[in-house]
């Protein structure tokens, strides 16, 4: 019933409060992941959020709203097939482990680190919950020529463009259409040879 009324409304962004049915959770303390500084930190230029706290973004040719409280990371997928509204899967939500790599316990690195480098251990303070992300070798490797010589604004501005004009159209949130990264036959231009 919930998905049937969820269908007969335009797609909007999630959060947390609006739709609570939509969304799985992981376990994962902020002490292991900061959404906040981790999509923000130049690693990635997919990540946008869209309402406070509420990151969304492209992730395993999906699109994802990502939140978090103290102790867990909330997560909703929203499908292109309308047909299959529902919370994330098992398999989803393995992608989304991977990305952020739940997998290493950054409180066992950080406590390494701090004990190797003084320098470190006062930092780390200050940011915890930094992780580096898994990424998609192809896209992460254009990600990294956008970046020469330019900012995060910048940079986030050619990857979409890049991705708007080569990668596929995934779906459309309230007014922002997502793609899909490009494939490397799509930046190629192999598309314009072989109609």
């Amino acid at each position: 019933m919930l998905a049937r009324s969820l269908l007969q409304r335009s797609m909007r962004h999630r959060t947390l409060a609006s739709v609570p049915a939509l969304w799985a959770s992981i376990p994962c303390p902020r002490s292991e992941l900061r959404l906040d500084l981790v999509l923000a930190s130049g690693q990635s230029f997919r990540w946008r959020e869209q309402s406070p706290a509420h990151w969304s973004g492209v992730l395993a040719d999906q699109v994802w709203t990502l939140t978090q409280t103290e102790e867990h990371l909330y997560c909703t997928v929203y499908r292109g097939d309308k047909g299959r509204v529902g919370r994330p899967t098992l398999e989803e939500l393995k992608a989304v482990r991977q990305y952020f790599r739940l997998d290493v316990s950054l409180a066992q690195l950080y406590h390494h680190w701090s004990s190797v480098d003084p320098h470190f251990q006062e930092v780390a303070q200050k940011f915890q919950g930094v992780r580096l992300l898994q990424q998609d070798p192809i896209e992460c490797l254009f990600s990294f020529i956008c970046s020469s010589n330019n900012n995060i604004a910048r940079i986030t501005g050619m990857v979409e463009r890049l991705c708007q004009t080569f990668g596929p159209r995934l779906l459309q949130l309230d007014e922002v259409t997502y793609h899909g990264f490009p494939s490397l036959q799509a930046l190629a231009g192999l598309h314009f040879l072989h109609p």
